[in-house]
């Protein structure tokens, strides 16, 4: 049996609309590729009309594998786009290249579900709060920009050292159907990530 229902998220400040599967094939199963795509839809079109640079902002990406040519007319998607809210800003001038490494602190977790209203998280590199000086960090903080998924290479080369965005990613440019080969993430899951750009490590020439 399913059921409509409101729930609130949080770290938006909006309220969505979803339908949740009740029975006991579990909260990740189900309709969980139509959750997700309505997820990411809604939040398409309130990230676009609240774009700008200020702290509480948007910025809309387009991947970084698709050129202009290739969005002609209506055929881009919400699923074409990294969406991220601005936290804080740094005070950097320079966002990295895709050739260039990244020091981050960053937490993944899935869309709000009933038992996790805030989003189930799959992985992160800090614990407590995200404070740039007082996160404990894990063993592994540096990534190739070209060596994660689609959707963070396509945010991190639009962030500078010190800023701290919510960055939202669609199926497309995460996972997809598949889900991760570690079985954390689902297939069809939007991600959801806090990211804060510690420092960038230029690729050497």
């Amino acid at each position: 049996m399913k059921k409509c229902f409101w729930f609130f998220v949080a770290f938006l400040g909006l309220s969505f609309i979803a339908c949740s599967e009740t029975v006991e094939i579990g909260e990740f199963e189900g309709d969980w590729d139509q959750r997700n795509y309505t997820f990411i839809d809604s939040l398409a079109s309130m990230a676009r009309t609240n774009q700008g640079e200020d702290v509480g902002q948007w910025k809309v990406m387009r991947t970084y594998k698709q050129n202009e040519s290739e969005f002609v007319g209506s055929t881009a998607t919400a699923q074409d786009f990294v969406y991220a809210k601005i936290i804080e800003k740094g005070n950097g001038t320079e966002s990295p290249l895709f050739t260039d490494s990244v020091q981050v602190h960053y937490r993944g977790r899935l869309i709000p579900t009933v038992s996790y209203p805030m989003g189930k998280v799959f992985d992160q590199n800090f614990y407590g709060d995200l404070d740039a000086e007082s996160a404990q960090w894990a063993p592994s903080s540096t990534f190739a920009c070209n060596g994660v998924i689609e959707g963070w290479t396509t945010a991190l080369m639009y962030m500078h050292e010190g800023d701290y965005w919510r960055l939202y990613v669609p199926e497309d440019l995460a996972y997809k159907a598949a889900g991760s080969s570690d079985g954390s993430v689902p297939g069809y899951s939007t991600l959801i990530f806090d990211v804060y750009l510690k420092k960038i490590k230029k690729a050497a020439h």
